[in-house]
């Protein structure tokens, strides 16, 4: 949704963190692209959890750091 909203292409590519076959396929492009622009780093010990729940500070960091980024 993220990638969506800020309107970015997604990128080909591994996503970089330790648990990337575990993300679903179609998703995979737009995470590429919103941890390259910094706006998600995962959870602890690289690993991005697609099946987690995220917290409220969690979310608030992203919409933050995505804001940020529309701003720039």
């Amino acid at each position: 949704m993220i990638a969506s909203a800020l309107k970015l292409p997604t990128e080909s590519g591994a996503t970089g963190f330790v648990d990337d076959k575990e993300i679903p396929e179609w998703a995979r492009g737009a995470i590429v692209a919103i941890k390259n622009l910094g706006i998600i780093q995962g959870m602890g010990n690289n690993r991005f959890h697609s099946a987690g729940n995220a917290t409220r500070a969690e979310t608030v960091t992203v919409l933050i750091n995505m804001l940020a980024r529309q701003n720039q």
